[in-house]
């Protein structure tokens, strides 16, 4: 199926096209979780318990040893097709891969079902708690599985239940919410697999270089709160140059909006400079905004040099770069800042703060003030 026109048929119909989601955002309102899709399924152990197996910490051949549960965690997925085909409901499994504490799937529905994608997820969680409870809490397996407990549980709300399990010493396998990414743009499925697939590598590199890959909530820089991923130590590298361009040509005061600034010598002369002090060892700071900006950050990208790079997206807990931007995290070369509250740091030029517009000048406003001379005060919180 090609799945660029069939989100552009909705769009069409009068339904709102998908953005680019973070981890743990809610159930999108916009999208049919019944109808065809494809979705790459992240679900999370309680408290990150590490029941599922342990990396093998071998850069050569990364892998995760799973353990006996971990191992029925991984055929519980794999046998989700033949479950659904004898409810009548056609999916695929295109891909998973079981982590220590985590699980990632990738699944395809290929035809509308009666039921919400969420029910086969539930289903599977729910298999998967009950082996975990029958392996690791035989009492608890024997009375949760009885049928008296089973018609008890049916009866009470989602509240009532978790106080019940509570009460008994009923640790849940997983956390209550998953999340889910939506497949919609055309090669993505290409990157949801290998992403999938990558992620034991990316873990151990995480646990041998931790200093590179380091997720702070709060740090706060000359008063202001951010979020940040990354190489925190880059933040105090001595030079630091600001790469700001505008959109268009500047003839004077005046815009010359027949040209864009990044076809004109001038803005060929500053990207070289700009390139020739990063491979000098400058940090570069931007949030690519403009074409000029995102050309600048594509060629740090690629040829390894220095980044600070400020981001509208939160940064959340689970949040993590998508493949190129955590190479470069690994190779300690990027730092990621997203700013707390960014749509309330005020209007610009009459516009209001919650529009692109506003949110694209203050983050170039904050990446002046991280090349500020003397270097800004740094606070982290935690």
């Amino acid at each position: 199926m090609d799945w660029q026109l069939y989100w552009d048929k909705k769009r069409e119909t009068g339904e709102a096209r998908p953005v680019q989601t973070v981890s743990h955002r809610a159930r999108k309102s916009w999208n049919d979780y019944s109808g065809l899709g494809i979705y790459h399924i992240t679900i999370v152990t309680h408290n990150r318990q590490r029941v599922f197996g342990e990396l093998n910490r071998d850069l050569g051949h990364p892998q995760v040893i799973l353990t006996k549960f971990g191992q029925f965690v991984a055929e519980q997925w794999l046998k989700i097709p033949d479950i659904q085909s004898e409810k009548g409901r056609k999916v695929s499994v295109l891909g998973h891969q079981v982590m220590p504490d985590h699980f990632h799937g990738v699944l395809r529905v290929e035809e509308p079902m009666d039921v919400s994608m969420g029910v086969i997820i539930r289903g599977f969680k729910g298999a998967c708690t009950k082996q975990y409870r029958r392996m690791y809490q035989p009492n608890l397996a024997d009375l949760l599985e009885h049928p008296d407990t089973q018609a008890r549980l049916e009866r009470m709300s989602h509240r009532q239940r978790e106080e019940y399990y509570a009460s008994i010493g009923a640790e849940p396998l997983f956390d209550d919410n998953y999340d889910d990414t939506i497949c919609y743009r055309n090669g993505q499925l290409t990157h949801i697999i290998r992403y999938v697939q990558d992620n034991p590598r990316r873990a151990i590199l995480r646990a041998m270089q931790p200093d590179f890959f380091k997720r702070i909530q709060h740090i706060t820089i000359d008063g202001v709160d951010f979020a940040a991923y990354g190489n925190i130590f880059l933040l105090r590298r001595p030079w630091k140059e600001q790469v700001f361009c505008h959109r268009w040509r500047m003839d004077g005061d005046r815009r010359d909006y027949s040209t864009p600034y990044e076809t004109t010598d001038e803005y060929n002369s500053q990207r070289a400079a700009w390139l020739d002090a990063a491979i000098d060892g400058a940090v570069l700071v931007t949030p690519g905004v403009s074409k000029g900006e995102q050309q600048l950050v594509k060629d740090c990208l690629e040829q390894e040099l220095l980044l600070i790079h400020l981001q509208a997206d939160p940064i959340g807990p689970n949040w993590h770069p998508e493949y190129r931007r955590y190479e470069l995290c690994a190779a300690g070369k990027l730092l990621i800042l997203s700013p707390w509250q960014l749509d309330e740091r005020g209007d610009v030029n009459g516009v209001p703060a919650a529009t692109d517009y506003s949110r694209f000048h203050n983050l170039n406003e904050l990446a002046e003030l991280l090349c500020r001379e003397p270097a800004p005060m740094m606070n982290i919180k935690r």
